[in-house]
């Protein structure tokens, strides 16, 4: 038999936790550290309580109701940073209005890193505790598979090399035998009949498009069984890491793929995140950009930025700007440069190794052509050749492009494999978070001394302007 998650119980052992955890910050600023003490343990107490019930409140609303977590604990230790933050801000508040101006600051943050430290560490004994439980066979969902072809080939193959998620396969409702290593139950028409004898905890339905003419009778069958239905669309493939539903009128519409930042507030968030590293980062190294284009002058001859037309967000073209390192080039809207290219000058190389040259992007990141973290621009030659040869390449144009992004610090720059660099570009638009940026950023600043070839030395690889 197949038991329920009991998220009232995990929710309750959270607010516990939050609860425990403003009590042993209380007594380690008071009675480890001596602090001094202005209210007593009565009024530590309530508010202790009122932290507890915060936590309750917060995590049943913005975690335990996200089932897409349960096994993703980074995604667990995320979402339980912002709900101690949410929890630690209310409490503030509650704190201002009540006008108790002396109970220790120092007291609520330590109790919000320890119920944060204490919520992860929870978090991940029942994360293994449930791995370890479904693996043995106990607690597992009886589920019933109807559908065939490659979405429910797919399905099968990772509930069957995947003991811990919790779903054993029973049996297959389809057109004829799958090559499951589980039992053919019968053909879709007798889909009422056959899930009234066999009882599943679970049916999940990936139906082929062809046989879409089945899903009404079939959901019909799982509704007059009462019986819990999932269904996997038939252009799963074209599915992003989240499914996301709006109501237009009274129409229940569902979209493919979430792009949080393509919601306002976060949106925001980064804009002010860039400014706020770009006009700085400006400000500071303008020494260096200054002594940097008298080189380029001295050395190239020619004009100080190289300005070339890239793709930017929504397909609109911009002109980005690096320092020159080469001489003029002929050709330089359509080729890839190279590490060992003769055009460069020895000036050129040099702050190119040291990526002093793509310092004046970030007058586009200030203009708003750009982002400090995003995929990397294309020059239009490549978009309109790579548009029709990989799939969902145009969706990196959903958001800025960035000075640096995800591909780059795992070392996909240059003249690398273009889908693998697409697949991470893609994974950034899909699951962007403040932290994320931040993590890049932080793996950019080793990565900016690259491998680059001073004129005079050996190297085959290549490296996009």
């Amino acid at each position: 038999m197949y038991l329920p998650k009991p998220s009232r119980a995990h929710t309750l052992v959270s607010a516990l936790i939050g609860y425990a955890s403003f009590l042993i910050a209380y007594i380690l600023r008071f009675y480890v550290f001596h602090g001094y003490l202005s209210y007593g343990f009565f009024t530590y107490n309530i508010v202790a309580l009122f932290f507890g019930a915060v936590h309750y409140a917060v995590y049943a609303i913005a975690f335990y109701g996200r089932t897409d977590m349960y096994r993703r604990f980074g995604k667990q230790v995320q979402r339980t940073i912002y709900c101690e933050s949410a929890c630690l801000a209310i409490t503030f508040s509650l704190l201002f209005i009540t006008d108790l101006r002396h109970i220790s600051r120092l007291v609520l943050l330590m109790s919000m890193l320890l119920s944060t430290l204490l919520n992860c560490i929870k978090h991940n004994l029942v994360m293994r505790s449930n791995a370890a439980i479904h693996k043995s066979g106990v607690n597992q969902r009886k589920v019933i598979l109807i559908g065939e072809g490659l979405t429910a080939d797919r399905y099968a193959y990772i509930v069957m090399t995947t003991p811990d998620a919790g779903h054993q396969l029973i049996g297959s409702i389809a057109s004829w035998p799958q090559p499951y290593d589980c039992a053919y139950l019968g053909v879709y028409e007798n889909t009422a009949d056959l899930l009234a004898e066999h009882k599943p905890d679970l049916v999940v339905v990936a139906l082929p498009s062809r046989e879409y003419v089945h899903l009404e009778n079939i959901i019909c069958a799982c509704e007059h069984q009462g019986l819990s239905v999932r269904i996997i669309p038939c252009y799963e493939e074209h599915v992003g890491g989240q499914l996301i539903t709006e109501k237009f009128e009274d129409i229940q519409m569902i979209g493919l793929r979430d792009i949080p930042l393509s919601r306002v507030h976060n949106a925001l968030i980064k804009r002010a995140m860039d400014l706020a590293i770009a006009i700085p980062t400006l400000i500071l190294f303008s020494p260096l950009m200054v002594a940097t284009a008298l080189g380029v002058k001295l050395s190239t001859k020619d004009s100080v930025f190289f300005r070339q037309v890239r793709v930017g967000k929504d397909n609109v073209p911009f002109d980005m700007l690096k320092f020159r390192s080469m001489k003029p080039n002929d050709v330089e809207e359509s080729a890839w440069s190279q590490k060992t290219d003769d055009r460069r000058t020895f000036f050129g190389a040099l702050i190119r190794k040291l990526s002093i040259d793509e310092l004046p992007q970030l007058i586009n990141v200030v203009r708003g052509e750009m982002s400090i973290i995003g995929p990397r621009p294309e020059i239009p030659h490549f978009v309109e050749q790579f548009r029709g040869q990989i799939p969902l390449y145009m969706l990196r144009h959903a958001v800025k492009p960035g000075i640096t992004g995800l591909a780059q610090v795992n070392g996909l720059r240059g003249d690398t494999s273009i889908r693998q660099r697409i697949q991470c570009d893609l994974d950034y638009i899909e699951n962007w978070t403040i932290w994320m940026d931040i993590r890049i950023l932080l793996r950019t600043i080793p990565a900016m001394i690259n491998d680059e070839r001073l004129p005079g030395r050996k190297n085959k690889s290549h490296q996009s302007r």
